[in-house]
């Protein structure tokens, strides 16, 4: 079982994966990374100065919105998962940027464009 380890991930086949912080990001488009500033729901350790640990929300997010943004990373491993074995990880299709290009531009088409018009170019008054 995959376990961190003081910056480090261990996957249960021995390899390591020394990060810079304390986790991992996935996006839509199923690209992984590293992020290291848990800025969204973390924890701030014990101080020296003696105050108690706290959890650091500053977006209020309630247990049902947590679950939510939890839902959608999960889906999001799995998608990257079923990908994987449907396209092997050599193939560029492994990841699903036709998805994003398609809501993206089904958001785009959703706000109305306002047409250009041409300048006059009659010059007759």
């Amino acid at each position: 079982m995959a376990e961190f380890k003081r910056q480090t991930f261990q996957l249960s086949t021995g390899k390591q994966i020394r990060l810079h912080g304390n986790s991992f990001f996935i996006n839509r488009s199923l690209e992984i990374g590293e992020g290291f500033v848990p800025n969204i729901f973390s924890l701030f350790d014990e101080q020296p100065d003696g105050k108690p640990s706290t959890v650091s929300n500053p977006h209020r997010l309630t247990p049902e919105e947590l679950h939510e943004l939890a839902d959608y990373n999960i889906r999001l491993w799995l998608d990257l998962k079923d990908s994987i074995r449907s396209n092997g990880t050599n193939n560029p299709k492994v990841f699903s940027r036709e998805t994003i290009r398609v809501a993206d531009n089904n958001s785009a088409d959703s706000v109305p464009k306002k047409k250009r018009e041409k300048p006059n170019s009659n010059k007759e008054l």
